[in-house]
């Protein structure tokens, strides 16, 4: 495939090989994937789930992995990850969902929840990531959702469904209130037609954090169980401290979809994006790749949270602040996380 699309490239110059292909079909590319919504279902006042159809195979997924998405925002393709929530059927597909949950300051989010509509494209990359389930368990589950870290859960679940044989599954779902829980009617329904799951249901305005007395209390037999666990920084860090207090941390499985930030203080600095011949000011709490997309750079990114990699470019001149510890660091052509880093003073990004 790569020799064929370079000897389209050559003969196409100095148009892309893409560029008539899509005038057959917008999905077409060679070297990438493109999907068309084809059905948009309402979650909560928040949160939709977007089915997507792709005009080519995607390469099979697993449950609880994650897509890049991308959106044409202004001319500009911005990218950000989303969990898979359709079943895995361990082939290739042209067809999967994701459910996402605005935020009020994500871009790619709240365009996708609050503007996307049944025809538009975006554009995929490979499903990806290591938050699944091992194959042919036979240990039974314990599985914790906070808000929209209930995404990569769902697929599992409803991958679990189709199986014959399955473990049995003790399912938290939280959330500030039940009208919020993403899936929440899905699971109940589950809950009663299958008897192998086993749903609680812990609105937090109400009860509270789902804490460790809540634990011991609602699933007593959990430090015997296979634990998967999804939600904002926060609830993994108390997680992690409990399992790693009842000496079982290697039965604990998480997915982070927030990142914590530290306070941090400073007066930050200039930030010079050299390729793209930009530059703007950048506080010591603002992360770069906000800045650069504010100045109009070219800014990788992906997962927004420091967990892909995707938004890594060097570092030209400058230290920059880790805002997740307030660390101050960086030597000339280290690979700096954007989003993760502040500018700790002027600052030079080779982007």
């Amino acid at each position: 495939m790569t020799r064929i699309a370079s000897l389209a490239q050559r003969l196409t110059t100095p148009l892309l090989p893409d560029d008539y292909l899509t005038l057959f079909n917008p999905l077409l590319t060679l070297d990438s994937y493109r999907a068309r919504i084809v059905r948009i279902e309402h979650q909560t006042s928040e949160s939709r789930t977007l089915h997507l159809r792709t005009a080519r195979d995607l390469p099979a997924h697993e449950a609880g992995q994650h897509v890049r998405v991308g959106v044409d925002l202004n001319a500009v393709r911005h990218w950000r990850s989303f969990s898979i929530t359709s079943a895995a059927s361990g082939r290739p597909t042209r067809t999967i969902s994701i459910t996402v949950k605005a935020s009020g300051n994500g871009l790619v989010s709240d365009h996708l929840v609050q503007r996307a509509a049944v025809g538009d494209i975006v554009h995929l990359e490979t499903p990806t990531g290591d938050f699944v389930l091992p194959a042919g368990t036979d240990v039974d589950l314990l599985m914790i959702g906070g808000g929209s870290g209930v995404t990569p859960l769902l697929a599992m679940i409803r991958t679990l469904a189709q199986q014959e044989q399955r473990p049995n599954v003790t399912f938290v779902l939280t959330a500030r209130t039940t009208q919020e829980m993403i899936a929440r009617r899905e699971l109940v329904r589950y809950s009663r037609e299958h008897s192998w799951l086993d749903l609680i249901l812990w609105p937090t305005s109400a009860l509270g954090h789902f804490d460790e007395v809540a634990l011991t209390d609602h699933v007593p037999d959990w430090a015997g169980l296979d634990a998967y666990v999804c939600g904002p920084a926060g609830m993994l860090t108390a997680v992690d401290r409990i399992w790693r207090d009842g000496d079982v941390i290697d039965r604990l499985h998480v997915e982070q979809f927030q990142t914590q930030l530290a306070v941090v203080d400073g007066e930050g600095g200039s930030v010079t994006f050299a390729k793209s011949g930009r530059t703007a000011s950048g506080d010591a709490s603002t992360p770069l790749l906000e800045v650069g997309e504010r100045a109009g750079a070219l800014m990788p990114s992906g997962c927004r949270i420091g967990i892909c990699h995707t938004c890594v470019v060097p570092l030209r001149s400058g230290k920059v602040r880790d805002l997740r510890s307030g660390v101050v660091h960086g030597d000339v052509g280290d690979p700096i996380q954007t989003c993760i880093n502040s500018a700790a003073c002027d600052v030079e990004l080779d982007v």
